[in-house]
């Protein structure tokens, strides 16, 4: 079995930079779109949109303060 430790360092940096690449190609890809928008109006001045955004936000730090205190606390050990 292998893991992605046993890749030879060089397979691992090409695909860093494939991935790179990649997200190079699809910001390419977005950007006249995003450009194109209006944001303030669409999200900053809407209240339904900005209420949502929060609570995204939110639910997002919360989820990420439980993995940390749970990896912290309670950390995965192997089993082997």
């Amino acid at each position: 079995m292998m893991i992605e430790t046993d890749l030879p360092p060089y397979i691992q940096y090409l695909l860093i930079a494939i991935q790179l690449a990649a997200v190079g190609v699809f910001i390419m890809l977005i950007w006249p779109h995003l450009k194109q928008e209006k944001w303030r109006e669409k999200f900053i001045e809407n209240r339904t949109a900005r209420s949502i955004i929060i609570v995204f936000v939110l639910i997002f730090l919360f989820l990420y303060g439980m993995s940390a205190f749970f990896d912290a606390f309670f950390p995965v050990e192997r089993l082997d």
